[in-house]
């Protein structure tokens, strides 16, 4: 079942319908959906598609071997001893005819063979620069890819004609994959499974949310029980003051000093820290709007993957308790606690919800930035705005409050969006209101639902 990545799918299509070389790198973290979005993309199409493994050289060049040897039907199988003499065949057999080449997970095949990315480039500038060959290159270390593949040092650098990182869907294409349910379900499922496609495919949609999660998390032989360890490992050698950093976040402590005081760490340490996170878009830097992006008092951290944030926040510092089948204990503890939590994260989907209003040209404004406001008034009290919209002209702005609860004061919570939006006084505004159930006769100029998002 292939669901969502209309985007992706369509960016693919242009590169192809593009006559000549073309050369395409695809990647972002295990489970995301390459391979998926690759199956899906070739359907139809004159393909050669190599999976490379974690083995050694000869052991992928004898695959490739048996893999190319099958599709222009010679049997048996010549194995080919080296990279450079089996591209430079598939080169020549389909030098005119439109073929998509595929390597995925290139990076084992590349770090099996030190000289394969160098290989490549050569054989790119003086032999596949000439044919139709749609060559892509996939992968799942997105530090590798980005700088081993794409990155200024690489023998590649220069030759991709498009580049496609894929990461989590969104809320709406999530929602994709468990149709059936409540608007509030499919908010509590985007909250702790997030957008990674593998990850969703896991639901039964048979069982109930609560069943699920504990099936999924807190369970030994649970999926996505130990999935961030292995993510980890995966990026770092030494993942330790990594989960400590995440685990920090995902606890609410989201400054740079309140992630200092947690882990304990020297604060330039912990900085480099976030910025490899950064870098790996496991963590996203948030600045207030309006606010100096190279001034870092202001900024705050979040982690960018739902499921990434639910299983630090709380599975991480319990899993040997899980596997003394403890499970349904902590369970219970996450979903007592989880109201702050899924509050975060609707206020998240309110604004993807407005990205996708934008995309679709139904907002009062072309937008540029979708964020939020936190800091004080003229009389110096805290104040915070969940949801900012600025327009491409910066003159208008949309002011949004997201409230997770069944039961509002919705007169009162939009006295005080119009309190706050007097901060903005030089700005056109307009005001907002995101809610999970139920519309009152007095409205901010938009109230939505959570029922309303889905639609």
């Amino acid at each position: 079942m292939f669901l969502g990545r209309e985007r992706e799918l369509l960016a693919l299509e242009k590169m192809y319908d593009t006559p000549g070389f073309q050369m395409a790198v695809v990647y972002g973290r295990r489970r995301i959906g390459k391979t998926s979005l690759l199956n899906e993309f070739i359907k139809g199409k004159n393909s050669l598609y190599f999976p490379a493994e974690e083995v050694n050289d000869m052991l992928n060049l004898k695959k490739l071997s048996g893999l190319f040897a099958e599709k222009i039907g010679i049997s048996p199988s010549p194995t080919y001893e080296n990279w450079r003499d089996i591209l430079s065949a598939i080169c020549n057999k389909y030098n005119e005819n439109r073929l998509v080449f595929i390597i995925d997970e290139y990076p084992y095949a590349a770090n099996a063979s030190g000289s394969l990315s160098s290989i490549l480039q050569h054989l790119i500038d003086y032999e596949y620069k000439n044919t139709n060959i749609f060559l892509i290159l996939c992968g799942s270390s997105v530090s590798f890819m980005e700088n081993h593949v794409l990155g200024e040092k690489s023998p590649l650098f220069g030759r991709r004609t498009g580049q496609l990182k894929l990461g989590p869907l969104d809320y709406y294409d999530a929602a994709k994959f468990y149709p059936n349910i409540s608007a509030a379900d499919k908010v509590r499922y985007y909250a702790v499974v997030g957008g990674t496609p593998y990850y969703l495919s896991l639901i039964n949609r048979d069982l109930s949310f609560e069943d699920n999660l504990n099936r999924l998390y807190f369970e030994i032989t649970g999926y996505l029980f130990n999935e961030g360890t292995l993510l980890m490992k995966q990026e770092f050698r030494e993942p330790a003051n990594y989960n400590a950093v995440l685990q920090a976040i995902a606890a609410g402590h989201v400054s740079l000093n309140e992630i200092v005081q947690f882990t304990r760490q020297e604060s330039n340490i912990v900085s480099k820290y976030l910025i490899t996170l950064q870098e790996l878009h496991f963590v996203e830097r948030v600045i207030p709007f309006g606010a100096n992006s190279l001034r870092g008092k202001t900024s705050q951290y979040r982690i960018s993957e739902n499921f990434l944030s639910f299983w630090y926040r709380y599975v991480f510092s319990v899993r040997a308790e899980i596997e003394r089948g403890n499970g349904e204990l902590y369970l219970d503890v996450a979903t007592d606690n989880m109201s702050e939590y899924l509050g975060q994260i609707f206020e998240e989907i309110c604004r993807q919800y407005l990205r996708r209003l934008n995309q679709k040209r139904e907002l009062p404004f072309v937008a540029k930035s979708f964020g939020r406001w936190w800091g004080k008034d003229k009389a110096g009290n805290p104040q915070d705005i969940d949801v900012v919209v600025d327009s491409l002209n910066g003159k208008k702005l949309i002011l949004g409050e997201c409230k997770w609860r069944d039961n509002i004061n919705q007169p009162q919570v939009l006295q005080t969006l119009a309190e706050r939006a007097k901060i903005f006084s030089d700005y056109e505004t307009e005001q907002w209101l995101f809610v999970k159930s139920g519309k009152t006769d007095n409205q901010a100029e938009k109230t939505i639902t959570t029922d309303d998002l889905f639609i």
